[in-house]
């Protein structure tokens, strides 16, 4: 279990901090669940202002680190819906070669096997790739859970099948 130690005197300096610690993790589950950067930049923004406005019940809370993955999740899902609803579709392998383009051979592999793992992620059923992100940002079932509100047993059921299915994924190249 990681703990997120602070200095922060106020809830914005609190949020702040947090933000700048777990800044990686939250730009790859964005980068997992919005292929479109101007949509994912989107996405970003939403997060922000959705963490700004419960930053005095984040650094409150027991585990601000699960909470701050709570309201994540709650506004990438959201996200997702409402894509879904409007339709839009990401981008095409195709489209995202260009990320590839002036990169070292070395850099170029890790990239596509990187970007693989993602389309794939990309593919999961909902409920697989929330658990998935989660547990690829080092967060236990405990953290898990309190996020999903879902019981720890279910977390390790959603993660094994999440695990399965991304091979599969993976294994096909679906």
């Amino acid at each position: 279990m990681t703990f997120f130690k602070h200095s922060a005197d106020t809830p914005e300096q609190f949020l702040l901090q947090l933000w700048q610690q777990n800044q990686g993790a939250i730009s790859r589950t964005l980068l997992a669940s919005e292929a479109d950067p101007a949509a994912r930049q989107d996405l970003k923004q939403d997060i922000f202002l959705a963490l700004h406005q419960s930053a005095a019940r984040i650094q409150t809370a027991e585990m601000p680190r699960a909470y701050l993955f709570r309201i994540v999740h709650n506004v990438t899902v959201d996200h997702i819906a409402r894509a879904k609803r409007q339709q839009w579709q990401p981008l095409d392998d195709e489209n995202q070669q260009h990320f590839t383009q002036d990169c070292p051979s070395t850099e170029v592999d890790e990239q596509q096997q990187s970007q693989q793992l993602m389309q794939a992620v990309r593919r999961l059923s909902p409920a697989n790739r929330q658990v998935i992100l989660l547990a690829m940002e080092d967060l236990d079932a405990p953290e898990i859970a309190d996020i999903l509100q879902i019981s720890q047993g279910a977390v390790r059921v959603r993660l094994n099948r999440a695990k399965t299915e991304l091979m599969e994924l993976m294994q096909h190249g679906r």
